[in-house]
């Protein structure tokens, strides 16, 4: 059965037979996740209701949330600290070369630090526990194909979680066997969160499957069986998602993720860097008359519905198209507070812009995505003049990508919104030599501390 088959190659990953060119990837992919949660954590209304939360289960057995120099029961911890992963939108992002679906491996890394933080592991744990997270994710993502039957893509997720957290808690075969097998008859997460208005909701289906994924686990781990043929059998989760023909066969390439250089969606991504460079060649924004994306399929469907030109959220406008392209062409850059609610009603010159922003499909850029993720913008100025400007994909994509010093200019600047320059510099520093380390308290230190006054 296929649960047991990947229990078992799950089992057999050792620190030692990793490749160094994996462990340099896991290694980039640690630094610039760990970035991302250090953004998150200037998310002072969503730290607000971490602790609200907290409050009504306190303990000091628990886990630490971080944000609020406080602990909370393992299942809600796992799901406020995954949270942070995510809520940035600075996730990277894994898509299928087969064209059956997608990922943020980076989500990941938030349940690997808070897990191991837990359990006391190591450097060479991190390491590990982060390569097998990866790997599943994008194999998964290779296998299944759940936003085709109106399941969120973070379906998947609620399916090889079990086996992360498993691996990391040292379950047994049969027990990781079970744990998915429990995880899986739990349900299935619907696609509703990427439909019609986009709440708050989008960056926390992840944490929803790690929270309910912690619980299979403990359940396995007590003795409970789960129904067998998880995925294959007659009522099995093959049954409701389309999926491939094999699943680690072959592994998918770590090496072909893409980092974000901006905090937003990642069809939102070349959209910015084009509406970036344009708006450095326009002396003034308020001569802009109108503007048009011309982008390919699947970044329509994902980032330019009929809500994405009112969004109501935080997660709704990194979700935007039209939001971001304007925000891009007033702004000249793109900044984590520019999603904040209180960005767009003080500045309504982006609300204004976004009526005038048409995003239509081009069949040829459609073809060649997901090799190739294309955007022109053609902006109009009021005197007729017309300013364009095309990315065949955004840089920080596998084939323009982010360069080491690239990523730790991103670690610097969010590291520093939560400690000083010489305690950034030594995390960077000890993030790349991690495999040395003894345990992670350095790591996780920092995102303990309260944020709130």
């Amino acid at each position: 059965m296929l649960e047991e088959t990947l229990a078992q190659y799950v089992s057999r990953i050792a620190f030692q037979d990793l490749d160094p060119k994996v462990i340099h990837i896991i290694k980039r992919n640690i630094l610039d996740s760990y970035a991302g949660i250090c953004a998150s954590l200037q998310d002072k209304e969503m730290i607000r209701k971490f602790d609200r939360m907290a409050s009504l289960t306190p303990t000091e057995r628990g886990v630490s949330v971080w944000g609020l120099h406080r602990k909370a029961n393992t299942s809600d911890a796992i799901f406020m600290n995954t949270i942070l992963g995510r809520r940035s939108d600075l996730v990277n992002t894994y898509m299928s070369p087969n064209r059956m679906g997608g990922c943020h491996p980076s989500d990941n890394v938030s349940l690997v630090l808070t897990m191991a933080d837990w359990l006391g592991k190591n450097g060479q744990d991190v390491l590990t526990s982060t390569y097998v997270a990866y790997l599943l994710s994008c194999a998964f993502a290779d296998y299944f194909n759940p936003e085709k039957n109106w399941y969120d893509h973070d379906a998947q997720a609620m399916l090889y979680l079990p086996l992360v957290i498993g691996f990391i808690m040292g379950l047994s075969i049969p027990q990781m066997t079970e744990a998915q097998r429990i995880a899986g008859i739990q349900g299935l997460t619907i696609n509703q969160a990427a439909m019609g208005e986009v709440t708050d909701w989008k960056h926390c289906t992840y944490a929803s499957s790690a929270m309910l994924a912690l619980h299979s686990v403990k359940m396995a781990f007590a003795g409970f069986e789960g129904p067998k043929e998880i995925y294959e059998g007659e009522a099995g989760i093959n049954r409701f998602i389309p999926h491939g023909a094999r699943i680690l066969d072959p592994l998918p390439d770590l090496g072909s993720i893409i980092f974000k250089r901006w905090p937003a969606l990642v069809f939102c991504q070349t959209p910015i860097d084009v509406a970036v460079e344009i708006a450095n060649r326009i002396d003034d924004h308020r001569t802009i008359d109108r503007v048009e994306v011309q982008i390919y399929k699947k970044a329509i469907q994902e980032a330019a519905i009929e809500s994405s030109y009112r969004p109501a959220s935080r997660a709704g406008r990194t979700h935007s198209i039209p939001y971001c392209v304007a925000a891009a062409l007033i702004k000249r850059t793109i900044e984590y507070g520019y999603f904040e609610d209180e960005f767009a009603e003080k500045e309504k010159e982006v609300v204004d812009l976004i009526p005038r922003i048409a995003v239509v499909e081009d069949v040829q850029m459609t073809e060649k995505f997901p090799e190739g993720s294309p955007c022109r913008i053609i902006v109009t100025l009021k005197d007729g003049t017309k300013i364009s400007n095309y990315r065949g994909l955004p840089h920080g994509d596998p084939h323009d990508p982010l360069s080491d010093e690239e990523i730790e200019e991103k670690a610097n600047k969010y590291l520093s919104l939560i400690m000083d320059t010489k305690n950034v510099d030594t995390i960077i520093k000890r993030i790349w030599g991690i495999e040395g380390e003894s345990s992670i308290d350095w790591l996780v230190s920092p995102l303990k501390q309260r944020v709130l006054e």
